[in-house]
């Protein structure tokens, strides 16, 4: 057992080389170490499997971090009780995460209310137990903030945000029209990702109603060319889970 000084000093060297997790771990394995006759190997790998979970847990916190989920609600939280209208099984398969490998886009359509977003982050939260970059935006924030770089030059930039993540999710397309900028800024995003990364939109209108939307009804057809070429539409028919239950 080291004494109080020498355990500072090798603290000291371990938060020196990053090493946070040995660091945290490190008087009580030595605690251990005394009491369970354990070899400098067994000592050592010990140290280092709680350095390799430590980055490991860290890396998880930043990912979950950095998707900026609206809130936190797994597949396990979903009422599929209330909106019998969703099949569990095909859910349950979409969690399985092979829709990234396949860069499969899913698209929940449904009225306000009916766990469109709840799905939508589910899957996020799925896809980052996974490994994958995750990031979740509303569309009018997207839109917004494509379209305020245009001022500061900063559009290449801020664009790349959308197009790196695996998975990338667009909520509540369908609210109001959009302007031809933002249809273009959307359809730039999708066009891009094409084929490469998976993107979930979830949206109030059919989309025999995205023209309505989009108003240009050229740019609709190739926005929906490529979403819908490699896509899984889920339509949810049930009522507003939010109204049933205000009271």
């Amino acid at each position: 057992m080291t004494d109080d000084v020498s355990l500072l000093a090798i603290q000291k060297r371990l938060t020196a080389l990053k090493l946070a997790g040995m660091k945290k771990t490190l008087e009580m394995r030595l605690q251990q170490a005394g009491g369970d006759a354990v070899s400098y190997t067994e000592f050592l790998s010990l140290l280092l499997e709680d350095e390799i979970q430590n980055r490991q847990d860290n890396k998880r916190k930043n990912l979950f971090r950095a998707a900026h989920f609206p809130f936190e609600k797994g597949i396990e939280d979903f009422d599929f009780t209330f909106q019998p209208s969703i099949k569990k099984r095909e859910i349950l398969e979409l969690a399985t995460g092979n829709f990234l490998q396949t860069t499969t886009n899913i698209l929940f359509i449904g009225q306000p209310g009916t766990g469109k977003t709840h799905l939508s982050v589910a899957l996020g939260i799925r896809a980052l137990t996974l490994g994958k970059t995750v990031s979740f935006t509303t569309l009018w924030d997207m839109l917004d903030i494509l379209n305020q770089s245009r001022a500061d030059y900063s559009y290449a930039k801020k664009i790349q945000g959308y197009l790196k993540p695996d998975l990338l999710v667009l909520d509540e397309l369908g609210y109001k029209s959009l302007s031809p900028q933002s249809v273009q800024d959307l359809f730039e995003v999708i066009a891009r990702r094409y084929e490469k990364k998976s993107t979930i939109i979830t949206s109030n209108r059919n989309i025999s109603e995205w023209d309505k939307i989009f108003l240009d009804k050229t740019l609709t057809t190739a926005l929906l060319d490529r979403l819908l070429h490699h896509c899984q539409v889920i339509e949810i028919k049930g009522e507003s889970y939010r109204v049933k239950h205000k009271n």
